[in-house]
């Protein structure tokens, strides 16, 4: 399993070597990515194998000068062998060298390097389980060797005890210490502190109740906590040992004990398990530091090509949430599809017993814009006719219009944009790419680009099922437009009754005289004139067909429809980051240069995104 994790980190800084030299060739930014990817292999064969050491590894660190030295010879209980760690200040005393003491030296020592100190396990100071002390020089040591072979070996050491002197507690060094805590478990340990600012003793042991460490001390700790946290956040941070300043006490064996015990006990309350996943942490914390470094690197170097790139892949992520605003967003798009979609519901869900308000309730939709040349047209007016018809027809062609657009406008808009505003950037590139290996050159031969946006489709098809979805949850109720269909109903036909019945009336006395009189005459049955019976319709059409409007009117007002498409130009948004989250939307290059520029200079923002997973 660690082979084949290995392996994977391996492949990992391949493919980014790979893609660095086949863009840049032999430049100068090859040999720095091939030396940032050889120190990226060895800190992960570090932090997975732990160098062949089996035991938990308490690496001590910090800057030069803060008493590293002095807190790994508390946990060595033979005099001679803590005599050979050097610890001091001036260059003959401190220490240069990796220091490793325990039963076992781990594998691939470097003897210019690094030393091994063999100390049994019952030399060293029972802390509830093996353990193998890394001393280290400091991380920001004068001596660029000694420095970076600490920063190479860090990694491999789960638990990390950083020590501070008191007054370095707001050192800017601070800041490179967090990067070498980041993914491990961290006891911070401040020494050198004067005895006026930590609590008061009481005599035969113990501490004073309602006595803590001086105002400034502790707005100091909490400083340094805040920082380390936020400049760290993968490192699990437990509370500082405060360790007096024994040079001016004389009491060094004192603050020995007090180290020693302060740490058993913050070790001994972490369970194993949670040592054990600090190493996906240094890892993800590693890698992260790696792609940053890389992109940092690229950019420094071409930062023209690094331009280009990033403003190439601004405007692939904002084209789709523009294109559908762009069909969306438009109110003569989005609003009369809603109102459409919402007049064709309230006639098909009106039932068709209810003769004319539905009849009526078609005829509105239909002229929807010209109300006022229908109710005209009603009235016999040939020209409101003829105008009638005419917005039919424009609004029969209007509806045809936006459903296509719903349709295919945002694939179309899509396309469009990707060959318009991306064509310009993929030449700025290649002028930039070879600018970088021919300054002379002033111009691109680049073909035109093959550049697709893919998810065109699937961004399609579910941004017609959003719009259904949508209009579904904004249906009428049913029993709303029931309700008013009856109401419609009963108006037309209570007022109809009255020639109906008169018209029957005299149809049923005619009848009964055809029936029992010997002689009639045809002129007894009732023969009313088609304009009375007409005028008779219209007149009672006129109140149905106001109540109609009334009813379309308040079913389809203005802040409705502006909610429903304010709810869906939202939805389209989430399904546009979602289809960007699962990789669906995104860009597709046929040009292995941008591609390989694309990955090294996105190397940093693809880790913030997937906090801290790896590609």
């Amino acid at each position: 399993m660690s082979d084949l994790e290995l392996d994977y980190h391996f492949q990992f800084s391949r493919r980014i070597l790979l893609a660095t030299e086949s863009l840049f060739g032999d430049q100068a930014i090859s040999h720095r990515v091939r030396a940032l990817c050889a120190d990226y292999n060895n800190q992960c064969e570090n932090i997975i194998l732990s160098r062949g050491v089996p035991l938990l590894t308490i690496a001590i660190v910090g800057a030069k000068g803060q008493g590293k030295s002095w807190v790994a010879r508390q946990f060595i209980k033979e005099a001679a062998t803590r005599m050979l760690l050097p610890s001091g200040v001036l260059g003959r005393e401190a220490t240069t060298k990796l220091h490793w003491v325990g039963p076992t030296p781990p594998e691939k020592l470097d003897s210019a390097e690094e030393t091994f100190i063999p100390c049994d396990r019952q030399q060293l100071v029972d802390l509830g389980q093996s353990y193998m002390l890394l001393d280290t020089p400091g991380v920001t040591d004068a001596d660029k060797n000694a420095a970076q072979a600490t920063k190479r070996v860090l990694g491999l050491a789960p638990v990390k005890l950083l020590v501070v002197r008191r007054d370095q507690l707001r050192s800017s060094i601070n800041s490179e210490l967090a990067a070498a805590i980041e993914g491990a478990l961290c006891v911070p340990i401040v020494t050198c502190i004067p005895l006026r600012e930590l609590p008061v003793e009481k005599e035969g042991g113990g501490v004073q109740p309602n006595l803590h460490p001086s105002e400034s001390l502790h707005t100091d700790l909490r400083q340094l906590v805040d920082w380390l946290q936020t400049s760290a956040p993968q490192t699990q941070l437990l509370p500082p040992i405060l360790i007096e300043d024994f040079e001016a006490s004389g009491q060094e064996r004192r603050a020995g004990e007090k180290l020693v015990v302060a740490l058993t006990q913050r070790l001994q309350s972490q369970p194993l398990e949670g040592l054990a996943r600090t190493r996906a942490n240094r890892l993800a914390a590693t890698n992260q530091k790696f792609r940053r470094s890389i992109s940092r690197a690229v950019d420094q170097e071409t930062p023209y090509l690094a331009s280009s790139v990033r403003r190439l892949h601004d405007e692939a992520n904002a084209l789709p949430t523009q294109a559908v605003e762009a069909v969306l967003g438009s109110p003569i798009v989005l609003h009369t599809a809603i109102r459409g979609r919402l007049r064709a519901q309230l006639v098909t869900d009106t039932s068709p017993i209810w003769f004319p308000f539905r009849t009526l309730l078609s005829l509105l939709s239909l002229t929807q814009g010209a109300w006022d040349r229908l109710i005209l047209a009603l009235t016999g007016s040939v020209p409101s006719l003829f105008g009638t018809l005419a917005s039919w027809a424009k609004n029969v062609q209007l509806s045809n219009k936006v459903s296509l657009e719903m349709q295919e406008g945002i694939r179309e808009r899509l396309l469009r944009q990707v060959s318009d505003r991306l064509e310009p950037i993929h030449r700025q590139f290649h002028s930039a790419l070879e600018r970088l290996k021919s300054p002379d050159s002033s111009h691109s031969n680049a073909e035109r680009p093959q550049i697709h946006l893919g998810g065109i489709e699937e961004l399609q098809g579910k941004s017609r099922q959003v719009f259904e979805a949508r209009m579904e949850s904004n249906t009428v109720p049913r029993w709303i437009l029931q309700l008013a269909g009856a109401i419609g109903t009963l108006v037309f036909w209570g007022m109809m009754s009255g020639p109906i019945v008169w018209v029957y009336r005299q149809y049923y006395a005619a009848s009964q005289a055809a029936l029992w009189q010997t002689s009639i005459e045809a002129t007894e049955f009732p023969h009313p004139q088609a304009s009375m019976l007409i005028t008779s319709v219209l007149l009672s059409i006129i109140p149905v067909f106001l109540f109609a409007m009334v009813v379309m009117t308040l079913l389809l007002r203005r802040s409705k429809i502006q909610n429903i498409a304010r709810a869906i130009q939202l939805d389209h948004h989430a399904l546009i980051e979602k289809l960007r989250s699962d990789g669906l939307l995104r860009l597709h290059y046929e040009d292995r240069s941008l591609e390989q520029a694309e990955f090294l200079i996105q190397l940093d923002r693809s880790s913030r995104e997937s906090n801290g997973n790896d590609d």
